[in-house]
């Protein structure tokens, strides 16, 4: 159907200042939007309010699925996914203004007066529409023309490059004048664009958003696959622990990890790191021991391109890539000195030099160091800095050997297994009963490593659901060849330094100072002494 249409080039100049304004001001606050609703609100609303319209409406071509109101309504006219773009009223500012109504979608079948001026591709103004039939009956306009007495129609298209977006249609009070009507084809060119670009910002948000998702999903999925998900455990001393935990999770303190090689030390750092404020940025990891001493300091601090040979590029350390996060420094004690003497001010500063450059670079890093030497002992022996041992010293957490939490051992079974289980793709139930006897009665030097690899083998060797330890235990505990047999199990060092020290104070008849005390018996100063036994729990007379 034809519809008779005035165009712009008929009318007399002179245009009101409004439409500028409209210009200057829409085009600034489009510019400034990102949103998608946002975009279509502002141009809506400034044709209402700016340029005298009395219903402005806002057409897109569109899939069912791509338009927010036909995937959540129900009616029949939307409730079907189309196979061809049509348009949908997707924004509107005005009178008696619905977008959810009957006229919300105008399939390209529609031969109506309205719906061919909306999908003309060329600006179209209609003067004094009430004086023709076609348009002062068309369904559910001509009423609305009639009580609103519309003087003039405007319809300007959306076009981004030759692609038709959609159209933009208004009615106005008073008759379009030239001018205005060329500068609102300004308007809506500007439009278009706006428009364009918050779809794609929207689309861009969404694939981001579900970048997010799948990598959160990846990140869940890789911790349940090795083992950091929970600490497994619900011995006293583990609660100990886990209660220290908390305690200094929420604050910024320094925090120093000790214990046996194979306790699980990482495992607390990512436990202090995922209940502070700072879990949201990077935990960063670094082995102090397993760094050649020669890089060490690029390692933590970085260095910029040609600093020594070798140096192709510049590198980022693991302080700078720390920032805003916490660092966890492993086997901290392994650290030269002159490395442990830029440590210190980094800790104490907050800043530090790459090398090759003198520029201090500020960060904000929060420190989890764990080692299993005994730092006192180094720092009297001159191989750790005292101040820096002060320094990481703030908050200790003992992390206990697996030989003091055996109740622990059949719940970090299960656990193993199952992380087996999904590895291996085999029905992996449980170990025997006698191997379970087994593994409680070892002392386990290599702690929750060992006892994670000595299963690892007995799953690899099973035939069934049910594990048995046997040979695969057996060849990691077997005798060194030419090794004399132990009459009795090996004890522990502070089993055996217990133990010595009780036998000296009986020698001493229970004393500890003086002349044939205790302390003289066994060489070293009454004070030390006495701080050894508080600390083993040994009981003092005098």
């Amino acid at each position: 159907m034809n519809v008779e249409t005035t165009t712009a080039s008929s009318f007399s100049p002179g245009a009101p200042r409004a439409p500028l304004d409209l210009l200057r001001g829409v085009t600034r606050q489009m510019s400034t939007a990102e949103h998608f609703e946002t975009v279509l609100r502002s141009i809506t609303t400034a044709l209402v309010e700016r340029a005298d319209a009395a219903v402005a409406h806002i057409f897109l071509y569109l899939y069912d699925h791509e338009c927010r109101v036909c995937r959540e309504r129900t009616g029949a006219r939307c409730e079907a996914p189309g196979e061809e773009r049509s348009l949908h009223l997707v924004a509107g500012a005005g009178h008696a203004f619905e977008i959810t109504g009957p006229f919300h979608k105008i399939p390209n079948s529609v031969q109506s007066a309205a719906a061919v001026l909306i999908r003309s591709r060329t600006p179209v103004v209609v003067q004094n529409p009430l004086d023709d039939d076609r348009w002062r009956n068309e369904p559910g306009m001509g009423a609305v023309m009639r009580q609103l007495d519309i003087k003039g129609i405007v319809c300007h298209p959306l076009d981004i490059r030759g692609e038709a977006v959609g159209a933009i249609g208004y009615l106005t009070r008073k008759p379009v004048d030239t001018l205005v009507f060329e500068l609102l084809g300004i308007f809506a060119d500007q439009a278009a664009m706006a428009i364009k670009s918050a779809q794609l910002f929207d689309e861009l948000q969404r694939y981001k958003d579900r970048l997010e998702d799948e990598n959160a999903y990846l990140q869940d999925e890789l911790r349940a696959e090795i083992g950091f998900d929970d600490i497994v455990g619900e011995s006293l001393a583990l609660r100990a622990v886990l209660r220290k935990v908390r305690q200094v999770s929420s604050v910024e303190t320094t925090v120093l990890l000790t214990g046996e090689t194979g306790t699980g030390k990482e495992l607390i750092a990512r436990a202090v790191h995922g209940g502070s404020p700072r879990k949201e940025r990077p935990l960063i990891k670094i082995n102090c021991g397993a760094i050649p001493q020669g890089i060490v300091e690029s390692e933590l601090f970085g260095h910029e391109k040609g600093a020594f040979t070798g140096a192709i590029q510049k590198r980022i350390g693991r302080f700078e890539l720390a920032d805003k996060g916490t660092l966890f420094m492993d086997e901290v004690g392994e650290l030269p000195l002159e490395t442990q003497v830029k440590l210190l001010r980094v800790l104490q500063e907050q800043e530090f030099e790459r090398v090759g450059n003198t520029r201090p670079i500020k960060v904000d890093v929060r420190l989890v160091a764990a080692t299993n030497r005994e730092l006192d002992t180094e720092v009297a022996e001159g191989r750790f800095r005292a101040d820096l041992f002060y320094r990481l010293n703030v908050f200790p957490i003992r992390i206990p050997p697996l030989r003091e939490r055996p109740g622990d051992i059949p719940l970090l079974v299960d656990s193993f297994l199952a992380q087996f289980q999904r590895k291996m793709g085999k029905p992996l139930r449980s170990v025997t009963p006698s191997s379970m006897e087994q593994l409680q009665r070892y002392s386990w030097p290599g702690n929750i490593r060992e006892l994670q690899n000595v299963l690892e083998r007995a799953c690899v060797l099973a035939a069934g659901p049910d594990v048995s330890i046997g040979d695969s235990f057996r060849a990691t505990t077997a005798p060194v060849p030419g090794a004399p047999a132990a009459a009795s199990p090996v004890q522990t060092l502070e089993e055996s330094e217990r133990a010595h020290i009780r036998r000296a104070l009986a020698a001493a008849g229970g004393r500890v100072h003086g002349a044939n005390g205790a302390a003289e018996l066994l060489g070293i100063n009454p004070s030390t002494l006495r701080s050894r036994m508080q600390k083993l729990g040994i009981a003092t007379r005098g």
